[in-house]
């Protein structure tokens, strides 16, 4: 895009020399006084100003220096017949960026030009790279920053450092869909009045258009504006999300005006700041959730606590009371009691696997450490559950191959452990199936391993399967009793213990669970105390 000249000489014959020079080269636009390119400035944006010195009325560098104040950033050259030293610095106090002596040739003008532009690039480009740092420091810490509202405390800092701004103020959604006044920053209580007054129609504009408005004290229509908020130049800048408007940046200097790199900046971090914000937002959104959560399941784990608890009272008068009944009962009224107290056989280890799993939630581990001897114990295990067994026709084994070293570790938790997965391996194999328990020694752990010919596992169900209360089966049409707190609970006795736990499954073909144990026994500590 070429750039854009506004050229100012009393003289026409020099105007259209001038002209025929750059027209091919730049856009020209050529006015008679100083008076008249002021009044051009105020509407038109130029790249360069190329005047006469001598005028009549308001001279080129009061033309220079007037129009400057409008458009900050334009390139001012003088043309001249009278180049002497205290002209030149004037010149370059009052603003003039280069000479041009008269006569001169159509090369030395166009030189002149290009240079002046050159310097001009070069100057925006180094407020830009010095803008890249502050830019980066600041956007390493707004992606820090989750907290929403010092996140906006921030950027108004920010924005007031590095544009020399004399206040600024902040308006954001109020998640209606409409923007209204939140904090402010250099702004006196009386003068947010006059700009909260004043400022709606701006704010709106901007918000319709979503791009950021300028305005300047020498621009008349501007300037009555301007003074409502007592201050001479204003830049407002919108944070635009993906989808819709944040909020709006309001900027005020009393100084000079803001410059067109001072926006550019304002652009470029209002966009980081609307980024993070929205992210600030998002972890917000989601620590309230969680938060929420955290408190449902705290409930439910104490709702599950107290029924069970308070479950096992009634159930064990029950179960009591049936069997002293059972004794004496003959016939039907026997099967009925049978019936009954194996149902309530089922409902106490279902309160009993609820109040294992709300020990394991304490978050208070107790080892009762003692010296074990697995085989022993195992086999003894394996004998009892056999008539679980033995019911369904199924094979229950137990195999060591090798001696197994002697452990120390909580005996309870360990036959709860084994208890849970033989009875699993159980329920999950078919009638006339096989269940396998062996085990081994390796350096300073054993392994033991529950295997079965059952149902198996689908693979992609495997990362779940430990959780509470998770069922492969659908919970409406379940073939298989429980509540799905088995695995969790033998993965958090284990952790207890300073064991883990694995699994092998292919569906129709059977399970392999396979877990560890430390042959030495856990160093104390303060959330494990020894007895």
């Amino acid at each position: 895009m070429a750039a854009r000249i506004l050229l100012t000489d009393d003289e026409p014959y020099v105007l259209d020399v001038c002209r025929r020079i750059l027209q091919d080269d730049y856009e020209v636009k050529i006015v008679n006084s100083g008076l008249e390119a002021i009044q051009v400035a105020q509407h038109e944006q130029f790249d360069v100003l190329l005047t006469d010195i001598k005028m009549p009325g308001i001279d080129g560098l009061e033309t220079a220096q007037e129009v400057k104040k409008i458009q900050p950033d334009i390139v001012c050259i003088t043309m001249t017949a009278f180049g002497t030293m205290e002209m030149a610095i004037k010149a370059l106090r009052l603003g003039v960026d280069e000479f041009v002596i008269k006569p001169f040739s159509p090369e030395e003008l166009t030189l002149v030009i290009e240079r002046a532009l050159e310097k001009e690039q070069l100057r925006q480009e180094n407020i830009r790279l010095k803008s890249l740092m502050p830019l980066f420091e600041f956007n390493k810490s707004l992606m820090s920053t989750v907290d929403t509202h010092l996140l906006l405390e921030q950027v108004l800092g920010l924005a007031i450092s590095e544009t020399n701004a004399t206040g600024a103020v902040l308006y954001m959604d109020n998640g209606e869909g409409y923007l209204s006044y939140l904090m402010h920053k250099g702004v006196d209580a009386e003068a947010l009045k006059v700009i909260e007054a004043n400022s709606k129609l701006l704010v709106a504009h901007v918000k319709d258009n979503s791009e950021q408005l300028t305005l300047h004290e020498e621009v008349p229509v501007e300037k009555a504006v301007l003074q409502e908020f007592g201050t001479k130049s204003a830049v407002i800048t919108p944070l635009l999300g993906k989808e819709n408007l944040l909020g709006i940046l309001f900027l005020l200097k009393k100084t000079r005006p803001f410059t067109q790199s001072e926006c550019n900046f304002l652009s470029v971090m209002t966009g980081q700041a609307a980024t993070a914000y929205a992210n600030a937002q998002l972890f917000e959104d989601l620590q309230r959730a969680y938060d929420e959560l955290k408190t449902l399941d705290h409930m439910k784990s104490e709702f599950i606590n107290i029924a069970a608890h308070e479950l096992r009272t009634p159930l064990a008068i029950l179960m009591g009371y049936a069997s002293v009944l059972e004794e004496d009962a003959e016939g039907t009224t026997q099967q009925y009691l049978e019936t009954i107290l194996r149902n309530a056989l089922r409902l106490r280890s279902l309160i009993t696997a609820l109040i294992d799993m709300s020990d394991l939630q304490s978050g208070q581990p107790h080892l009762a450490v003692s010296e074990l001897d697995l085989v022993e114990m195992i086999t003894q295990m394996a004998l009892d559950i056999s008539i679980i067994a033995d019911k369904k026709a199924i094979n229950l084994d137990v195999k060591f191959d090798q001696p197994m070293p002697v452990i120390y570790s909580d005996r309870q938790k360990v036959e709860l452990i084994i208890t849970n997965l033989l009875t699993n391996a159980i329920k999950f194999t078919r009638p006339n199936g096989k269940v396998l328990i062996e085990g081994w020694a390796n350096e300073d752990k054993v392994q033991i391993a529950v295997s079965d010919t059952g149902v198996g596992i689908p693979e992609e169900e495997f990362p779940r399967i430990f959780k509470r209360f998770y069922q492969v089966e659908n919970s409406l049409n379940r073939e298989h009793e429980g509540i799905g707190l088995g695995l969790s609970i033998v993965q958090g006795l284990l952790e207890e213990c300073g064991g883990t736990i694995a699994v092998e499954s292919e569906v129709g073909k059977g399970s392999k669970f396979t877990f560890t144990l430390p042959i030495s026994p856990p160093a104390p500590s303060a959330d494990n105390p020894q007895p």
